[in-house]
């Protein structure tokens, strides 16, 4: 995604911006309300956004899984940490090929769920982002610089992947389910301990604590993110890796409507869209108790999400869904209302998950704006449960930071500020700079990071003791 030599250059410039004070730091607002957000200057207004009474309910807002037991969503099948694999995308068109680790992947489940009956599944479909293995070990680039090459010197602790599946519908807005047909999807995990103090230096060898990393659709930024966990390694932490979403999370699927009519889709959208969202929830809550059924010692220790464009997006969910797992956050260039995203992100193509025809009797997908997007995105909030812009409001309990890019057109910087909202306004950097710039820079600012992050462990901690 980005090239080595144009990243120097743009460290020095994101180096340059923050010496001469470009950057803006936003305190806590411990007054403001976690209500929806009201119009003001520095926030394009949201039109009649929902009130709690409006919102369609639900006996529960999390999505069912193939056995319909809300204790066990899915089941972690472990991996050979030293067998490489590598990232492919799927194109539209393109329905991934059932082979033996599939059907083994399938067993596993139905036999750690308790499914004694036959069955039929279905692997993923197109648009899914997932990992095959690598037996060769060779460099096979997709649209990553993950070419999933395993470089023995650092090669993870641990690896495994969370498998779930959900009955087959007919289409979205189909209530009916049947069981004998289901849709698996997986999630890939590494885990990396902290790395061992040379013996010259009198520290023991104790993890800090877990920093759970969520990074953005399809694993990127990559040499950010390895950047990022080496940094946390060296700091004594133990790394969580979510190698990219969960594998469905980008599946392929076009709604066909008209400017005037989406309102009446935005029902179906916020179901498809909720059940992306909880699949990444259920696979980090899996993977955190997981690891410490491996690593016993880290039960009690601190855990920091921290949460990278789309893994910004989703972690409010994450921690919605598990909150006693979590003891601060940090968002990076995250936004709330995946609904106007997906329309308005310059990244959509790419992409490529959730789209729109609103032209269908042309070749062009056409446009919707202004009145009929306000009453589309109205109907799409209506019916969410799980879009960031209510789990947010359950952050209040924890030191949350934000990173927000002013110029952000990938997550529209307006999204971000509807997050940073919803939140409740916490400490929030602001940096004039645009999507991939805010990530380019990232590793200049990580250690100002990781100062905040032991400043707020450290105030909790007191505060317990006290």
């Amino acid at each position: 995604m980005f090239n080595i030599h144009i990243l120097s250059i743009i460290f020095a410039l994101f180096a340059l911006i923050s010496a001469t004070g470009c950057r803006s730091v936003q305190l806590p607002n411990y007054s403001a309300s976690s209500a929806p957000v009201s119009t003001s200057s520095n926030t394009r207004p949201e039109s009649s956004v929902p009130r709690a009474d409006d919102i369609v309910q639900t006996p529960s807002r999390w999505p069912t899984r193939w056995g319909n037991n809300p204790d066990q969503r899915g089941t972690i099948i472990q991996m050979d940490p030293t067998i490489p694999v590598r990232p492919i995308h799927l194109s539209r068109f393109h329905q991934y090929r059932t082979t033996d680790i599939e059907y083994n992947d399938a067993n596993k489940l139905a036999s750690d769920i308790g499914i004694k009956q036959g069955f039929k599944f279905k692997s993923e479909g197109p648009g899914s982002f997932l990992f095959i293995p690598n037996p060769k070990n060779e460099p096979t680039p997709d649209i990553t610089l993950d070419d999933g090459a395993l470089n023995k010197s650092n090669t993870p602790d641990l690896a495994f992947k969370f498998v779930s599946a959900s009955v087959s519908q007919d289409d979205t807005s189909s209530l009916e389910q049947d069981e004998d047909f289901v849709l698996i999807q997986r999630t890939w995990f590494t885990f990396r301990d902290p790395k061992k103090k040379p013996p010259n230096e009198e520290s023991s060898f104790e993890s800090k604590g877990t920093v759970v990393l969520l990074p953005g659709m399809f694993g990127t930024p990559d040499i950010i993110v390895d950047a990022l966990e080496n940094f946390w390694r060296n700091q004594g932490y133990s790394i969580l890796r979510m190698r990219s979403q969960p594998s469905r999370f980008t599946e392929h699927f076009m709604f066909t409507t008209t400017p005037e009519k989406a309102i009446l889709i935005g029902g179906d959208v916020a179901k498809m869209n909720d059940d992306r969202v909880a699949e990444g929830a259920y696979a980090t809550n899996a993977a955190i108790n997981y690891i410490q059924t491996q690593r016993p010692e880290l039960e009690n220790k601190p855990r920091i999400l921290i949460g990278m464009s789309g893994g910004a997006m989703m972690l409010p969910t994450v921690y919605a869904y598990a909150p006693n797992q979590y003891d601060a956050a940090v968002l990076i260039a995250g936004g709330a209302n995946f609904l106007k995203i997906a329309i308005q992100s310059n990244y959509k193509s790419w992409i490529d998950a959730i789209v729109f025809d609103f032209d269908p009797d042309s070749e062009k997908t056409g446009r919707i704006e202004g009145q009929n997007l306000e009453q589309f995105s109205q109907d799409y909030l209506r019916h969410s449960k799980l879009d960031s812009y209510y789990t947010a409001q359950e952050m209040s309990d924890i030191p949350v930071l934000v990173l927000h890019a002013s110029l952000d057109q990938a997550v529209p910087a307006d999204s971000g500020q509807l997050l940073y909202k919803q939140l409740g306004e916490p400490e929030r950097w602001t940096y004039p700079l645009g999507h991939e710039l805010i990530f380019a820079g990232l590793p200049t600012q990580v250690a100002r990071i990781d100062r905040w992050i032991t400043k707020k462990l450290e105030a909790a901690s007191s505060t317990q003791t006290d």
